[in-house]
């Protein structure tokens, strides 16, 4: 048993490449484009780049993921061909995932996890291997991955393992920056995580690395959308009155409808209907009295909370159920037995809340042992991202970034629960 443990433990990249492989060939996966963003975006930005930097290039959402993906189209943009693309796309998904896993790894290092930890935490993450689901499609979530992987890793790098290197504060704020450019529902997180950073007790140039590179990286992103995009903001702001709106609606009449709702499908939620319907009345009473519709969707979503506090907290109190809970929604509306479905639900479930458990466990041991700085960062992560959904449109993609911060969480609770044994082994 040893020595599977401690093959498992030495090779967790290796042991990702090949699941994610496997995965491949398996019938469950995302839409190969997602909504079609950035695989069309890439496309123009690539064109943009064969133009001699002119035209326009499609940005509905964050910038980072064009040029991200334009690292395997380029290769494959000689045979203009979707299904090129795609495959292209997915294998350097999987690389990335892959080198997130192994910048993980090396924070369990770092502190020193035995093994046994690593082994446990390898089966937990290939058990339900949602990172390599999400590798399986055109979308931010592998990128999204990799930032924070490595955010973890270089925050234990300086704050545990004490690294005094400039080099460590720019990559740290380059991983946020990256984390924002691929999420930009993250930049509040960001602001507050600098504000953190600046307020601690450190040494003052090291501070200012930091600021000055994740700042700086925000705005290149920032200008560089900005030129490449015509867009006049629009379709942003739609967006962002329709997960707000949509968000009110949620769980509303149907508490436990957890099925994500995305059209008129037979399967659609008298709350979704309802969404719907409202959404074309203050559309109506904008366009008629000629009103800001950003403005007075807030306006109306703000006296909503204020009218129905009660219903609010019951909605929000779900909803960090339901925003970490995963529907595979073509297994829910196909015609399998419902022991296949709530079978598979049930297990993948487990899975996940195996994790959150144990990094709720985890908060509290650091929190008892006064272990802050080490568990400050993570914890606004996850509370920001959690208000996200809370405050908008809730889906379990927007909690996926965390997922490495829970992996790690697992880890280092498993490592103290094992120390803490073989101490009081030791003592017996």
């Amino acid at each position: 048993m040893k020595r599977i443990i401690d093959f498992v433990a030495k090779h967790p990249l290796a042991i990702t490449a090949l699941v994610c492989f496997v995965f491949y060939f398996l019938p469950f996966k995302p839409k190969p484009f997602g909504d079609g963003e950035y695989h069309e975006g890439t496309l123009q930005l690539i064109q943009y780049v064969l133009d001699g930097f002119h035209g326009n290039v499609r940005v509905d959402k964050g910038l980072l993921p064009l040029f991200y993906y334009l690292v395997p189209y380029s290769l494959a943009y000689v045979f203009h061909n979707d299904t090129v693309y795609y495959l292209f796309g997915i294998i350097f998904n999987s690389a990335i995932i892959c080198i997130g896993i192994k910048y993980l790894f090396k924070s369990f290092d770092l502190l020193q996890f035995s093994n046994t930890s690593k082994f446990w935490t390898v089966i937990i993450l290939n058990l339900f291997p949602i990172h390599a689901y999400y590798a399986s499609g055109i979308l931010a979530e592998s990128g999204s991955f990799f930032a924070v992987c490595l955010m973890v890793y270089f925050w234990i790098k300086i704050f545990v393992a004490k690294s005094t290197a400039s080099i460590d504060f720019m990559l740290l704020a380059v991983a946020t920056g990256m984390l924002v450019g691929f999420r930009p529902n993250l930049l509040p997180f960001a602001v507050v995580f600098l504000i953190y950073l600046m307020l601690i007790k450190y040494n003052l140039q090291y501070k200012l690395v930091f600021a000055t590179t994740l700042i700086g990286f925000v705005l290149l992103l920032t200008i560089t959308e900005k030129a490449l995009s015509k867009d006049d903001g629009e379709f942003k702001k739609e967006v962002f009155r329709k997960q707000l709106l949509w968000s009110r609606f949620e769980l509303r009449e149907e508490p436990f409808n957890w099925l994500p709702q995305h059209g008129h499908d037979g399967f659609e939620s008298s709350d979704y209907l309802h969404n719907l319907a409202k959404r074309r009345e203050l559309d109506s009473i904008c366009d008629a009295n000629k009103l800001d519709k950003t403005r007075y969707y807030l306006h109306w979503v703000a006296s909503d909370i204020f009218q129905n506090p009660v219903l609010t907290v019951r909605q929000y109190t779900l909803k960090f159920f339901q925003s970490q809970s995963f529907i595979i929604s073509p297994l829910m509306k196909s015609n399998k037995s419902k022991w296949v479905k709530y079978g598979v639900h049930l297990y993948i479930n487990a899975i996940n809340y195996i994790l959150i458990f144990f990094s709720i466990a985890t908060i509290i041991v650091l929190l008892k042992k006064k272990e802050y700085q080490l568990i400050i960062p993570f914890l606004l992560l996850w509370v920001w991202s959690l208000v996200y959904v809370f405050i908008f449109h809730s889906e379990q993609r927007y909690l996926f970034p965390v997922r490495p911060v829970l992996v790690f969480l697992f880890a280092y609770f498993v490592n103290y629960y094992f120390n803490k044994k073989l101490v009081l082994q030791g003592t017996s």
